[in-house]
């Protein structure tokens, strides 16, 4: 993949400016803004039906290797006020790796040169130019230690201590070698910066805790007294508020004329401290037990690349999905960009692509994992994804662990994303899955002459109320999964506002996600214990940084997609999809005018995506879990495979036989309909792969003129109850 690029935003209005970062191995690069208008095709075919903008030029740009920053750190400036010849620092650590090679706990840049305390191959040692003490204690993983360092002319110590568990060997003293310290300029957490490519040097992974200089050397007695209590009598002469500004990427210093501190690339906050105690499990409550940050290797949030276009988008350009064309040589790719109706416009429609779901899925690993029980056809991974495994440069997704096996709890659109382009294949699926597969909703509304729009999860969030009250129904995407507050409240007042939506996916509404107030290209995502997940939270650490809200999956809030939508995530599996058989509402009332022209009794049992306008993510109409008793369910799906299993968070014990073919009652997908007040309509569909299935046979089937019908009479008059 020798053409690599990302946006500054991924939304834009007509006569808004466009930045593009680029990086690339060939000479120059042919930039052209296209409009996309097509679906992907069949499985295989990875189509990208575009069409020329006009009133946009054609650009080159010369080429150019960009690298983005990999790994975290923090980088905290000493002042003025240090003082020379000697220095304590005390803090505690977590370490998730410290069986690896060098990684740098910390390091103080002084006039005379850098002083670090480094752990490898399970032992901590303090070095200047070479080791001046090593630790006799054994370092374990995931493990809280209490460090205190001392340095100075006459000799260094290395004092650590275990804080919890049970062990033979609890504390260590050991002395060695003295040096003395110049000015202290700079205290650097989990490494000493990055190299030429960016990439940070001997990163540290693990948490710190605390971190305090002092300007003395600190007497035996007095480094047991941080280990037992964490403070000391003794002033600290440098000091910063971890504990708060939560969402924060700079460390308030707590002692005057000491500056603040910055963190950089993805370091964590509100984790738990060396005294957590599980008495709270959220920082908001117990803030003193979340003093640690927490750093990984592979953090990646911000390619932070220099731009290499930039330009206006004509005031009349309509809304839409295009995509910048780069093209050198034979290689050719596409970067989607959503562009909204101008403020002052509306239409019949708005689609609204699931760019927060996008984001939690970008660049995932998933292929390392074994799916072969729940699926049924061959595992074959793109040759651009398996490059994620390779190149750190492109990040992780939510659905990721880091190196160390901690939750990657963050996701960023300031980088390259390798699936979230069109025409890209999905080997869960065999055939297309998220952005390439929405792409057959936006060619059918293309193809249906009314007037629609395109906005994103993020411009919810951001613009409220305002943006979808210029629309007469919401069409989603096919997997809108990843929700805020604030697009929910926002929805939920739409529709009981006499608003109407097309709900035409699956597994929508699901987790709880932030939107960084600072970094609006970010989302934050911490899963709690529950739901069907790919990591659990470490314990404590449920609460988002970033909106103060639990997180976890909607439904353990109170506010499931059943009481929203009408139906909820039930099952998921990739084997053969299937069709929906129809039901008596289908015939009569306002089912009747939905299945105008539809003379067969099962629909959709075709489809681009596993066959079936059914499978991948199922959602059933369920009054027990809180969906409305008036609904219509005009067409409930034919049984699925053992490969769909019913989802994790309606089993209370582990128990055999919970797929599609033992308890099809549960695992399945229903087509409904129901009003809401003030004129409101919802149609859900409840399926990923309903898409695929619209689009099959060039838009000729019976699911295309079912859903057209319901575009239709939700732009117009609802049909009688």
């Amino acid at each position: 993949m020798q053409i690599r690029a990302y946006f500054e935003e991924w939304s834009r209005r007509p006569g808004e400016r466009v930045r593009m970062a680029i990086s690339t191995t060939r000479p120059e690069v042919r930039a052209e803004l296209r409009r996309l208008i097509t679906g992907p095709g069949a499985a295989g075919e990875c189509r990208i039906g575009s069409e020329a903008v006009p009133g946009v030029p054609v650009i080159t740009v010369a080429g150019r290797i960009q690298h983005s920053p990999v790994g975290s750190y923090a980088r905290l400036p000493l002042g003025d006020g240090q003082a020379d010849g000697r220095l304590s620092l005390s803090c505690a650590i977590w370490p998730t790796l410290p069986g690896k090679g060098p990684q740098t706990v910390w390091a103080i840049a002084h006039s005379g040169g850098t002083l670090k305390l480094v752990v490898a191959n399970g032992r901590l040692s303090l070095t200047h130019d070479e080791t001046l003490v090593t630790s006799d204690m054994p370092i374990m993983a995931r493990n809280w230690y209490s460090v205190v360092t001392t340095v100075g002319p006459d000799g260094s110590a290395l004092d650590v201590y275990l804080l919890k568990g049970h062990t033979r060997k609890r504390e260590a003293r050991n002395e060695g070698a003295g040096c003395t310290i110049g000015h202290p300029e700079t205290l650097m957490l989990a490494s000493t910066g990055a190299d030429a490519s960016r990439r940070a040097i001997d990163c540290y992974n693990g948490k710190i805790d605390s971190p305090r200089l002092y300007s003395s050397i600190l007497s035996a007695g007095q480094c047991r007294e941080l280990h037992l209590t964490g403070i000391s009598k003794v002033p600290p002469s440098a000091d910063w508020l971890i504990g708060g500004d939560w969402s924060s990427g700079m460390v308030k210093s707590l002692i005057p004329g000491v500056p603040d501190g910055e963190l950089i690339n993805g370091v964590e906050r509100g984790v738990t401290g060396r005294n957590w105690d599980g008495r709270s499990d959220s920082f908001i409550e117990t803030p003193a037990q979340y003093c640690a940050l927490q750093f990984h290797e592979d953090d990646m949030v911000d390619a932070d690349w220099s731009y290499d276009l930039d330009f206006t988008l004509p005031e009349t350009l309509k809304s839409g999905v295009y995509a910048v064309k780069l093209s050198a040589g034979e290689e050719t790719e596409h970067y989607p960009l959503f562009v909204m109706g101008a403020k002052t416009e509306g239409a019949p429609a708005l689609f609204l692509a699931s760019t927060n779901t996008y984001l939690a899925y970008a660049n995932d690993h998933l292929a390392g994992l074994d799916f072969s029980a729940v699926m049924t056809h061959d595992m074959v991974v793109p040759h651009d994804e398996k490059l994620l495994f390779t190149d750190p440069e492109f990040g992780r997704s939510c659905y990721d662990t880091h190196s160390d096996g901690t939750p990657v709890r963050y996701s960023s659109r300031r980088r390259p994303i390798i699936n979230v382009r069109p025409g890209h294949p999905n080997w869960l699926t065999g055939s297309y899955r998220h952005f390439p597969q929405d792409m057959y909703l936006v060619e059918w509304l293309e193809r249906s002459g009314m007037g629609f729009h395109i906005a994103t999860d993020e411009d919810l969030h951001c613009e409220g109320a305002a943006l979808l009250d210029k629309y007469k129904v919401i069409v989603t995407s096919s997997h809108p999964e990843y929700w805020t507050r604030d697009g929910q409240d926002c929805l939920d007042r739409y529709l009981k506002s006499g608003g109407r939506l097309m709900y035409l996916g699956g597994n929508g509404f699901y987790w709880v996600t932030s939107h960084d107030p600072e970094r609006p290209w970010i989302i934050e995502v911490r899963r709690d214990n529950s739901g069907t997940r790919c990591w659990d939270a470490p314990y404590g650490e449920r609460t988002h940084v970033a909106s103060l809200e639990q997180g976890g999956i909607w439904k353990t809030r109170g506010r499931g997609p059943h009481g929203l939508v009408g139906v909820g995530f039930a099952s998921e599996g990739w084997s053969k999809g299937s069709g929906y058989q129809r039901l008596e509402a289908s015939y009569g009332g306002p089912g009747a005018t939905f299945f105008k022209g539809v003379n067969e009794e099962l629909v959709g049992d075709f489809g681009h995506v596993l066959g079936g306008a059914v499978g991948d993510e199922v959602d059933r109409h369920d009054v027990s879990l809180g969906s409305p008793a008036h609904a219509h369910v005009l067409a409930s799906s034919t049984p699925l495979g053992n490969e769909y299993q019913l989802v994790i968070e309606e089993q209370t014990l582990a128990l055999p036989d919970q797929g599609g073919q033992h308890k099809p009652s549960q695992v399945r997908s229903d087509m409904i309909y129901f009003t809401t007040d003030n004129g409101g309509a919802i149609f859900s569909i409840g399926s990923m792969t309903f898409a695929g299935a619209l689009a099959w046979n060039d838009f000729n089937n019976s699911i295309a003129r079912i859903t057209t019908n319901v575009l239709e009479a939700f732009t117009s008059e609802l049909p009688a109850e």
